[in-house]
C-alpha cells in the first residue's frame, strides 16, 4: 500500500561527527547536520548574574578569558537550570576543515556541539584517530580509545541519535571558498539586476529628456527667464505678490463685515492698499462710539469724526 505523496515521512539528513581527524568522502551536494567535536569548541560551565541567556551572551568573552588561545572566536550559550552552559569557537579553523573534507558550504544543513547532544551518554563512542569519545561528571570529551573498556561504534551511535533545536550559527561563506554552483548562482543573479538596472536608467533618462525639452518649450512660451536665480526671483516676486492680495482680501472681508446698529447705514466705502474710508449716516450719534471700538479690534484709526449725523471715520492697513 502506498502512502499519499504528503505523508510519506521524511528523509533523515546524513549526521557527520566533525572531529579534527574526521575522515569524510564527500558525495555531491549531499545534505548534512554537523555535531561539532570537543575539539573544534572550548566549554565552561558558569553561574552568571544575568537571567536570560541574551545577557549572558554579552558575558560570554570575559568568561574565556585567559583559557582559549588568542584568536578570534564566536559564542553561544544554552542555558541548563540555574547554570549557563558557554561555548568558544573558531569558525576559520572549521570551516577549513570541511574545505579540505570537499564538503560545500550549501551542503551543511546545521551545527550542533557534542556536548549538548551526548550529554547524556553511557557507553563511550569510538570515533577517528583511535580516541574515543566519553561523558564523565556532564562534561562530554575526547580521550585516548587504551583509557576505556568497552566502547560503541560512531554509526550506532548517531543512528539511534535525535538532534536537539540548540543549532549553532557559523558563516561559512566569509570564512571557505565559495562553491562553484553558488558562484554561477549568484552571478546569474547579478547578471539580472544589472540588466533590469540598466533598462531602468535608460528609461529614466529618455524621461528626463522629455521633461528638458517640454520645459524649454514652456519657457520660451510664456517667455520666462532662462537661468534659476532668474526663476527664483520671479517666484519670490510672484509669491509676495500673492501674498499681499491675500492680506488685502482678509483685511476687505473684515471691514465689510462691519457691524451697524439699526437705522444705519454706509454712504460711501473708500479703500486702497493703505487704508478704507467710511462714510457712515447714524440713526443716534451715541453710535458712533460703538463702530470706532468695532474698527479698533482689528486696525489702527487714523481719523475719527461726526458730521449732520454722517460719521467719517478712516482705519489704516
Amino acid at each position: 500500500m502506498k502512502l499519499p505523496i504528503n505523508s510519506r515521512p521524511r528523509k533523515r539528513l546524513k549526521i557527520l561527527f566533525l572531529d579534527k581527524e574526521t575522515q569524510y568522502r564527500s558525495q555531491t551536494d549531499e545534505r548534512l547536520n554537523i555535531i561539532l567535536s570537543p575539539s573544534y569548541y572550548w566549554f565552561k560551565k558558569a553561574t552568571l548574574p544575568v537571567k536570560y541567556v541574551t545577557q549572558a551572551q554579552a558575558l560570554a568573552a570575559s568568561q574565556f578569558d585567559g583559557i582559549v588561545p588568542e584568536g578570534s572566536y564566536k559564542y553561544t550559550v544554552i542555558k541548563q537550570e540555574d547554570l549557563f552552559w558557554l561555548f568558544a569557537y573558531d569558525e576559520a579553523s572549521i570551516a577549513q576543515k570541511l574545505k579540505e573534507l570537499g564538503i560545500k558550504p550549501s551542503q551543511v544543513e546545521a551545527f550542533y556541539l557534542a556536548q549538548y547532544e551526548f550529554q547524556n551518554l553511557k557507553l563511550p563512542v569510538a570515533i577517528a584517530g583511535n580516541k574515543v569519545l566519553v561523558q564523565n561528571d556532564g562534561v562530554v570529551s575526547v580521550m585516548p580509545r587504551a583509557f576505556v573498556d568497552a566502547v560503541q561504534t560512531l554509526d550506532a551511535a548517531l543512528d539511534h541519535l535525535k538532534l536537539s533545536k540548540h543549532r549553532i550559527t557559523l558563516n561559512l561563506f566569509q570564512n571557505s571558498v565559495l562553491d562553484e554552483k553558488w558562484i554561477y548562482r549568484f552571478s546569474a543573479v547579478s547578471i539580472v539586476f544589472i540588466v533590469l538596472y540598466l533598462a531602468s536608467y535608460l528609461l529614466l533618462k529618455s524621461d528626463l529628456k522629455a521633461l528638458r525639452t517640454e520645459q524649454l518649450a514652456l519657457t520660451q512660451q510664456y517667455k520666462l527667464p532662462q537661468t534659476s536665480f532668474q526663476l527664483k526671483s520671479l517666484m519670490r516676486s510672484l509669491t509676495s505678490k500673492e501674498n499681499r492680495q491675500l492680506a488685502l482680501r482678509q483685511h476687505l472681508k473684515k471691514l465689510f463685515a462691519l457691524r451697524l446698529s439699526s437705522g444705519d447705514y454706509v454712504k460711501k466705502f473708500t479703500f486702497t492698499p493703505k487704508g478704507a474710508q467710511y462714510e457712515i449716516v447714524l440713526s443716534d450719534i451715541k453710535h458712533a462710539e460703538s463702530i470706532k471700538k468695532e474698527l479698533q479690534k482689528a486696525f489702527t484709526v487714523k481719523s475719527a469724526k461726526v458730521v449732520d449725523k454722517t460719521f467719517y471715520i478712516g482705519v489704516s492697513l
